[in-house]
């Protein structure tokens, strides 16, 4: 079974943080957590709640400059270094923003059976209604981007979901090391955080490894609503969602296709909690 390290973006709110952090420690015990808190100095997150007596929490004391859309990748990168600067034991990384919350038990041995989770689907220089925002020939040629892509040998980039995305600790040191020397560790105006990451996962895949999908379930890119029943559903893993994707965004990885089982967290925005918090209800009173 693998040790993890969860990377967590906070965004402000303790409550949120602290059930992102029980999560973790009830569905996947023994796990490591590192949170980067903004630099934004009117985000009330560094006054979060201290988790000093925590042996498995580490508050990474350098903060970057988050903003949504421009790029967070940076953050976890620092969440990363901190970890090695601690000298913390982890054989995998999973990066999660403040909305992921694991909703079953079994990661680390899911993960154990690969080296990186990922979606990759490679750039297209070709303007339709549905493109991804992304897919822009100014970021295939932002200095940034033609460095990694230089570095790596690939001729062209990949995008993919952020959230849930795991590497092995190896991967992501050559990710670091290729991210520190092609960007500044500050937002570069588009998603690094779903370019970097599945550009490498694309690289190894050409290179003969298997990659599964990212671990979490986000309806952030399909017409779906994340329900009791489809969180139900989440949870035992099994059959199928159907849904039309969201216009502009990337194709959803987990719609349309029996990978349920390979889903171990689900990305929920705030005033869906009661559901997330319903159904874990139900799973103590079991």
């Amino acid at each position: 079974m693998d040790r993890l390290l969860f990377s967590i973006l906070a965004d402000g709110s303790s409550d949120i943080l602290e059930r992102q952090i029980s999560a973790i420690n009830r569905f996947s015990p023994g796990s490591l957590i590192c949170v980067h808190h903004a630099e934004d100095p009117t985000s009330p997150g560094r006054e979060g709640p201290d988790h000093s007596g925590a042996g498995n929490v580490f508050s990474n004391p350098n903060s970057h400059a988050i903003r949504p859309q421009e790029g967070v990748l940076h953050a976890h990168v620092s969440n990363f270094q901190h970890a090695v600067a601690q000298s913390l034991e982890f054989d995998k990384i999973v990066l999660f923003s403040a909305q992921e919350l694991l909703i079953k038990s079994g990661l680390g041995e899911y993960t154990k059976r690969f080296t990186i989770g990922a979606q990759t689907e490679l750039y297209e220089n070709i303007e339709t209604a549905n493109n991804w925002a992304g897919f822009r020939p100014e970021v295939l040629n932002f200095p940034g981007v033609k460095r990694v892509l230089s570095l790596l040998g690939l001729p062209l980039f990949a995008g993919g979901q952020a959230e849930g995305q795991f590497f092995s600790r190896d991967v992501f040191a050559h990710l670091e090391r290729v991210f520190v020397e092609a960007f500044p560790m500050e937002p570069c105006g588009f998603p690094t955080e779903q370019i970097v990451p599945a550009t490498f996962a694309m690289r190894h895949g050409f290179a003969g490894t298997n990659i599964s999908l990212p671990i979490a379930f986000t309806a952030s890119s399909a017409q779906v609503e994340i329900s009791e029943a489809v969180l139900h559903q989440l949870r035992k893993g099994d059959g199928a969602l159907h849904a039309r994707a969201r216009p502009g965004a990337l194709r959803p990885p987990h719609i349309g296709a029996c990978v349920l089982k390979d889903v171990y967290a689900v990305s929920l925005p705030a005033d869906r909690y009661d559901i997330w918090n319903k159904v874990m209800g139900e799973l103590e009173n079991s």
